[in-house]
């Protein structure tokens, strides 16, 4: 949610810095690119200052979510290992694999 917050705020600050070159009298057909690329890089500079802690916020949503993925990623291995191992401990002794016993070579 934070994500969402920081990116709308952030959109919010562009479309100020828009609104603001179009009033200093940036409004000809020619002059909306350097319009656009001024309010970019203003927003970018407030962005930058202004939403420090929203950033802050989102990127440690962002590291915590991480972490739980590769937390299941790990406890799903770690049973499918246990699955193999336990199926292993039942297999009954004499039963060998028989495409890949060395019996073969004589």
């Amino acid at each position: 949610m934070s994500m969402v917050r920081y990116l709308i705020l952030r959109t919010l600050i562009f479309v100020g810095c828009l609104a603001l070159t179009w009033l200093l009298g940036l409004r000809d057909r020619e002059e909306q690119l350097l319009a656009v690329v001024i309010a970019a890089v203003a927003s970018l500079v407030i962005s930058a200052v202004v939403l420090k802690p929203f950033r802050q916020q989102a990127s440690a949503d962002i590291a915590e979510r991480v972490d739980r993925r590769v937390e299941r990623k790990r406890e799903k291995a770690a049973r499918s290992d246990e699955a193999v191992e336990d199926a292993e401990l039942r297999r009954p002794a004499g039963d060998v694999d028989e495409g890949g016993s060395d019996s073969d070579f004589r």
